[in-house]
């Protein structure tokens, strides 16, 4: 069951490339935030049901390249990059955030069997994961859905391709990077505030729901808030 969820999540996420070059981002977007709810919950599904293996991590972290290395990348290119008068530069760009999911994942893999740092893995990534680093680069993407236009600044974020690369290379260096981010595995919610939890989960898979293209770019800045945070309590750890 969990390794036919991880095949699943690979199926949705590799037809986003289909959707992306039909030009149908909005769609496209959908199938690769689908992966990431697949990839979230198949390891959870192995553990409830004690199906855990190695093969399992390893297919995962195959899936997880493409969806959320190769796949997010191609989009960046395929939405603006390929129209860029700095075509050449821009696919250098795309090969790297793709060697960095692949550097990333590597080192998560290597996590797994070597884990020098027990209390620091449990509550720390090392590095942006790669499920929030590919959507972290589809932001400016999401934001060209809804959000641009309300605004209606006259900004056309397709068009700024210096930009948008010196975007993806910064996602890129962050998934690579041994910064400590905030790992949400093994929170531990008191009884006395979990209604509150449960509370602010109901409302943000709501307005997920309702206005998907407004919350996922709050998310993420909210997420990249977080970050210094995350850095300054590791530290205090260590």
């Amino acid at each position: 069951m969990p390794n036919l969820i991880t095949i699943s999540s690979l199926c949705v996420g590799v037809s986003a490339i289909r959707f992306g070059l039909e030009s149908k981002w909005e769609v496209a977007v959908l199938c690769v935030v689908i992966a990431a709810f697949l990839d979230g919950i198949d390891g959870r599904v192995a553990r409830i049901l004690g199906a855990s293996s190695h093969f399992g991590a390893e297919l995962d972290s195959l899936c997880d390249f493409v969806n959320f290395g190769v796949v997010p990348s191609l989009f960046m290119y395929c939405w603006s990059f390929q129209d860029s008068p700095f075509e050449a530069l821009a696919w250098v760009v795309v090969l790297l955030f793709i060697v960095c999911m692949s550097l990333r994942l590597a080192r998560f893999n290597t996590g797994l069997i070597d884990k020098d740092s027990v209390v620091l893995s449990k509550k720390f990534f090392i590095g942006v994961p790669a499920p929030i680093g590919a959507m972290l680069l589809l932001m400016p993407i999401i934001v060209s859905f809804e959000i641009a236009p309300l605004l209606d600044v006259g900004l056309d974020i397709k068009a700024n391709n210096l930009l948008l690369m010196g975007y993806q290379v910064v996602v890129a260096l962050l998934l690579a990077s041994r910064l400590p981010t905030f790992s949400l595995k093994d929170i531990i919610i008191k009884p006395q505030y979990v209604w509150i939890f449960l509370f602010f989960s109901g409302a943000l898979i709501i307005g997920l729901i309702i206005y998907p293209w407004y919350m996922m770019p709050v998310m993420a800045l909210i997420y990249i808030s977080t970050i210094p945070f995350s850095i300054m309590v590791a530290r205090k750890i260590n």
